[in-house]
């Protein structure tokens, strides 16, 4: 084999690699991908969150062992905070998803999911699982285990409190999972088409070391996983950082390390690892016994021609190793290893091929021409068949070794084509999980809308390549790029807001019609709650082209004593009512997402009084409670970062300074002391939770942040001054504008304050002691500065009245 050289460029390309086309088969990617082929050993790693895995050891495990290694993710992370955007709940989950597909695209591994939420932070695992259902959580867990058959299975987390419940729990369900896969007698509905039982040989806790301090517990297995891959020119440890930094939403760069990295693990059931995670485990295709005695030859004669220059003298081997496959009994390893081996021998023979849709969406009953490229670069192949939904099957098609075929394939969508949605976002939720039609979705975490199955003819067997339809275009900044094709309705209707609080008066509600189709003629209506109405009672829209969009108005209004209700935007068109809402995920670090759901818009009666005056506001990350308050009438400006140094901010009334704006905006941080300068000259300044991991301070001498938080967000509040202006003026608050909160009451409390700082609420998680950090106010010269880990940023988009009185009060300083 000729040597190998460094190539530190395949982690760029693999990170971005192209959607509708298997990996670049680079020549350290093809290597990788054929030692694969030859174990047959299995680890899943089990946690709570995207960010919880270990990409160090999942690195090890999937590159230098060569090993089949998945992680799964009891959640996809939408309860936490968003670092890049707005999006919050499920559009997070959706960016989450993405992420963690990013990160496993760069360190090798597998990724599932169980249909559990992030319901936000929780401190017990009997909440968790009351939450999210024990029994249905466990059941998911043992569905992956069944399905994948790890040899040894690895939490991250231990039982033991204090810890995220999420945390405890899903140790908890790995450890029951581990025996509850093994009984015929658990969830035996699971138990058909293929998949059986399965008994783990171990389970064992990778001992948390975080920051790399402590001792580690005696006893424990000791492993170093921070070995250097000459082919890939790197250590686990720069591999794991570039893997771990795809989680941007959650602001999760790392450093990249080099050297040793010593991982640590206690066995929890099972047969106790000795030396290795892996002892007593065949990982080896002997495990199959002598019929795989000519496939694992094959693949070790594929290993042996493998050439870095001409990686097509391998396609021999790799060929005989997909036939002798035939001879293996069908299970999820074998079953793998074709797939694995289809792409092995494509990308060793220079194959290319993608499935590229003309436009990014098509409208049910709508055509879309789909481009077929397939390009030959060393060995020839003949198209031999084509099976793509809605076209008919081209001919046969012969490529010589170096030739590049486009086949043009129109593809008709049925007129009862569903649109294409997150399987897990198809129904409702449910507070602790999502619901889906089948759990196999749980190993699918993006269903393409459509994709072809291209069956290849490469040195004499025929190999199935499955390649999901995308769109590429070119982007002027970043190149060419692709986003999933979607089937999209013949028109969708957007509300531009969550939520609308109609403060005694009429208030708008605007919605955003964007035709899926061409000639789009129809009318826009409102299902209204009772007790509210809507004028106009229609809007006629006409859309010309697919793309097309307006945006229409509704004046809502409620009638005395009418109650916040739910209304539901629907567009009807040549007698088809539609009412799905469309949002477009767009950052750079992962594929165009398009998010259809069901369109509502909650109606909010709100009495609320507003302090006189303009409002300055600095963006943080991820919130709107500037628009928020423009939208009940607040006069409201945003300081960018020049306006932060200049600006005359005696013009305002308040500064409020949004959340983790210090954290993230140096510019901001830089601009702490001029704003306490202006609090001291008379002004209200008002600063919302931020993160410990400071590197200026955020309130006055002698104020500090801790880590407190209140989850439960129906803790009866507690007033510590009755007499308190800002809890009385202009509004007179009461325990019942903490009703209706959702998620958390709040985050990041403060710790420490001045003597001269007051503590105005008082908050108490169940079985714990209570907090008063949730809102403190200083004196600061003749103005305040007033500090809150209050979650407004969740509260004020999802329409709670009394958190709008609550800030407006903090704005007016109790005038």
């Amino acid at each position: 084999m000729t040597r190998w050289i460094v190539m530190t460029l395949f982690l760029t390309a693999l990170s971005s690699r192209p959607l509708g086309a298997a990996a670049e088969p680079s020549a350290p990617a093809l290597a990788h991908a054929i030692d694969r082929l030859g174990t047959t050993g299995r680890v899943l790693y089990v946690a709570a969150h995207p960010d919880d895995e270990n990409t160090r050891l999942l690195a090890y495990l999937a590159n230098i062992r060569h090993l089949q290694v998945a992680y799964l993710s009891m959640t996809r992370g939408g309860g936490g905070q968003n670092l890049i955007g707005t999006e919050q709940g499920a559009l997070l989950d959706v960016i989450r998803t993405e992420e963690l597909l990013a990160a496993r695209r760069i360190d090798g591994a597998r990724q599932y999911f169980t249909r559990m939420r992030d319901f936000g932070y929780s401190k017990r695992a009997d909440e968790t699982l009351a939450q999210w259902g024990h029994e249905e959580a466990l059941a998911d867990v043992v569905w992956v285990i069944r399905t994948f058959q790890p040899d040894v299975v690895i939490t991250r987390f231990t039982e033991l409190p204090p810890n995220h419940g999420h945390h405890t729990a899903s140790a908890i369900l790995a450890r029951e999972a581990f025996a509850a896969a093994a009984d015929p007698a658990r969830f035996p509905e699971q138990l058909r088409g293929g998949v059986a039982v399965w008994q783990a040989r171990r389970l064992v806790n990778n001992v948390p070391m975080f920051g790399g301090t402590g001792t580690p517990p005696a006893g424990a297995l000791a492993l170093d996983v921070g070995a250097y891959d000459p082919r890939l020119g790197l250590g686990m440890g720069e591999l794991a950082a570039r893997s771990r930094s795809q989680h941007k939403s959650q602001g999760f760069g790392v450093p990249e390390q080099r050297g040793p990295i010593v991982e640590y693990f206690m066995p929890v059931a099972g047969a106790a690892p000795a030396k290795d995670l892996l002892d007593g485990v065949d990982v080896t295709w002997g495990r199959f016994g002598a019929t795989a005695a000519g496939y694992a030859k094959a693949i070790a004669d594929a290993q042996r021609t493998l050439d870095r220059d001409h990686p097509e003298r391998a396609v021999p081997a790799l060929v005989r190793a997909h036939a002798e496959l035939d001879r293996l009994r069908d299970e999820p390893r074998v079953r793998d290893a074709r797939t694995a081996l289809a792409e092995a021998i494509a990308g060793a023979a220079g194959v290319f091929a993608r499935a590229n849709a003309a436009q990014p969406t098509v409208a049910p009953g709508g055509t879309v021409d789909v481009e077929l490229e397939v390009v030959t670069r060393g060995t020839p192949a003949t198209i031999q068949r084509v099976d793509l939904p809605g076209a008919a099957a081209p001919p046969a098609t012969p490529l010589a070794a170096s030739e590049k075929k486009l086949l043009k394939l129109p593809v008709t969508i049925a007129a009862a084509a569903p649109p294409t949605q997150p399987a897990w976002l198809v129904a409702p939720p449910l507070p602790g999980r999502y619901e889906v039609a089948s759990r196999e979705v749980l190993a699918e975490p993006r269903v393409p809308a459509l994709q072809a199955m291209v069956d290849l003819a490469i040195g004499g067997r025929t190999v199935r390549l499955v390649r999901p339809v995308v769109h590429a275009w070119t982007d002027r900044v970043h190149g060419e790029r692709e986003r999933p094709f979607a089937i999209a309705p013949a028109a969708t209707v957007t509300p531009l807001r969550d939520a609308v609080l109609a403060p005694g008066k009429q208030a708008p509600l605007d919605l955003r019609v964007r035709a899926g189709r061409d000639a789009v003629t129809g009318t826009v209506e409102l299902a209204l709650p009772a007790g509210w109405t809507a004028t106009p009672a229609s809007h006629a829209v006409t859309l010309a082209k697919a793309g097309d969009e307006v945006v229409v108005r509704f004046d809502v209004r409620a009638a005395p004593k009418a109650a916040a209700g739910e209304a539901r935007p629907v567009v009807r068109i040549a007698g088809t009512a539609v009412s799905l809402r469309e949002d477009v995920i767009d950052h750079a670090h992962i594929p165009v997402q398009l998010v259809l759901r069901p369109a509502s818009v909650r109606l909010v009666p709100l009495e609320l009084r507003l302090p006189a005056g303009r409002v300055a506001y600095i963006r943080g990350s991820g919130d709107t409670i500037a628009a928020d308050l423009a939208h009940v009438g607040v006069a409201i400006e945003e300081l960018d970062d020049d306006a932060l140094r200049t600006a005359d901010l005696s013009r305002y009334t308040a500064v409020i300074v949004g959340i983790r704006a210090y954290n993230t905006r140096a510019a901001a941080a830089r601009a702490h002391p001029r704003l306490l300068a202006y609090a001291e000259r008379g002004g209200t300044l008002i600063v919302q939770y931020h993160t410990v991991d400071l590197i200026g301070p955020v309130g006055p001498t002698g104020f500090e942040l801790g880590r407190d938080r209140i989850t439960d967000e129906t803790a009866a509040p507690t007033f510590l001054e009755r007499g308190e202006p800002l809890l009385a003026r202009p509004n007179a608050l009461t325990a019942a504008d903490f009703d209706g909160w959702v998620q958390e009451r709040g985050i990041y409390f403060a710790k420490k304050w001045d003597a001269s700082a007051r503590p105005l609420l008082r908050f108490t998680d169940p079985g714990e002691a209570p907090l008063d950090g949730a809102l403190v106010v200083q004196r600061l010269g003749k103005g305040r500065f007033i500090y809150t880990g209050l979650a407004l940023f969740r509260q004020l988009p999802a329409g709670v009245p009394g958190a709008y009185r609550l800030l407006a009060n903090l704005i007016g300083g109790g005038a």
